[in-house]
């Protein structure tokens, strides 16, 4: 029996400490990012990016479709989007029309 019981709770049983079923995965996690932080800290940069952008620039804070084969296709042209917006802004709109088509582009914009 703890000393202490009195001091912290006032329940005659004592207090109920609750876990989640997977606690003990979270708790490995946790661990492993602890035990990586820069390694974490570079997927946070290059992996997690392109999500939080889909998800504020483009809006989609849900899908719209349902089953597995609709919001993979829905996701696919998300990303499909996200990387045309991002060569556009890296190569120009010249250069895109240009590598698509094979040909020289004359557009005024």
């Amino acid at each position: 029996m703890c000393g202490f019981k009195d001091k912290c709770t006032k329940d005659k049983r004592g207090r109920r400490v609750r876990r989640p079923i997977d606690q003990d995965i979270l708790d490995r996690a946790d661990h492993r990012m602890m035990e990586n932080k820069e390694l974490y800290r570079q997927r946070q940069m290059i992996v997690e990016h392109p999500f939080g952008t889909i998800k504020r620039g483009l809006g989609m804070t849900y899908f719209l479709t349902k089953g597995m084969q609709s919001v993979k296709a829905q996701i696919s042209f998300a990303f499909l989007a996200y990387n045309m917006k991002r060569a556009i802004n890296i190569l120009g709109v010249k250069e895109i029309i240009r590598r698509l088509t094979g040909k020289k582009v004359f557009v005024s914009l």
